[in-house]
């Protein structure tokens, strides 16, 4: 067996990439759902999270897999627990890791 380097990233096969791409879409969705809730526009978020409007408008589309710092700065931007943003995310599926 191959030794994994911890410090790299490992690269996705197809159903990583299928299951990355459903979460970047889920959340993106919530975000936007709870963003419209609280009447508050992307820029208005972007300034209290202290990010780029362009960088919150790609996190809604499903463009960016988003960082926990930045997921709780989103979250206190919006007066919301980091873990309200979570709550839409598809169910975790058990994959194997990718043989080299």
């Amino acid at each position: 067996m191959p030794r994994v380097v911890v410090n790299r990233p490992q690269p996705l096969d197809a159903a990583q990439q299928e299951l990355l791409q459903a979460v970047q879409d889920g959340f993106g969705q919530h975000l936007r759902a709870l963003r419209h809730e609280k009447l508050m526009t992307i820029e208005q978020v972007a300034e209290g999270a202290g990010l780029h409007a362009n960088y919150v408008g790609s996190v809604e589309r499903g463009e960016r897999n988003v960082s926990l710092f930045n997921i709780w700065r989103i979250a206190h931007s919006l007066g919301l627990k980091p873990e309200v943003l979570m709550t839409s995310l598809p169910e975790p599926h058990t994959v194997p890791l990718a043989k080299p």
